[in-house]
């Protein structure tokens, strides 16, 4: 078994005992050692992948990705975390998808384009709600043309997700 895998069973077998704010405060402590250098970045991949808490897997996907200093290494971790919402591997794929997102990255956005349209409602929602707590033109521009894209005959949760957000001016 990797080591991937045994973190991600220590973590479900801990999260029914664990709020949130306990994991919350975990994962600041990992993201603390990562940034020390005695942890790698992997140590955050669990609270990303694992984890309901759309507050936790957004700090833990940024904190990952935001690890990866240069440009081949940032790009290679953003590529993972994508990989995490098109194989469906994070528990919280809206949350994933809303941290990538929020990095206002047009390049990232492209790649999340290509993504938007296989989000359930209750997963788009979860990225319209971050995106609205934190906008920035690319991240509002990317909202605008995925509602372009849902047009009137798109699924109603979606485009009144979408509509919400983006009326947070």
């Amino acid at each position: 078994m990797s080591p991937l895998t045994e973190a991600l069973i220590d973590y479900w077998q801990a999260l029914p005992a664990q709020s949130a704010a306990l994991r919350q405060v975990r994962l600041e402590e990992a993201g603390a050692r990562v940034r020390d250098g005695a942890l790698g970045p992997e140590a955050l991949v669990p609270f990303a992948l694992a984890d309901v808490d759309a507050e936790v897997v957004v700090q833990a996907t940024l904190g990952y990705v935001g690890t990866a200093h240069g440009g081949a290494v940032r790009e290679a971790a953003v590529a993972e975390a994508l990989e995490w919402i098109r194989r469906g591997l994070a528990l919280n794929r809206g949350a994933v998808f809303a941290a990538l997102l929020s990095l206002g990255d047009k390049a990232v956005n492209e790649s999340l384009a290509g993504l938007r349209l296989g989000l359930q409602a209750g997963e788009a929602e979860t990225v319209c709600r971050l995106a609205a707590a934190t906008p920035c033109a690319a991240t509002r521009e990317f909202l605008r043309s995925w509602l372009e894209l849902l047009g009137a005959e798109g699924p109603a949760p979606e485009r009144a997700h979408l509509s919400r957000a983006l009326a947070l001016d």
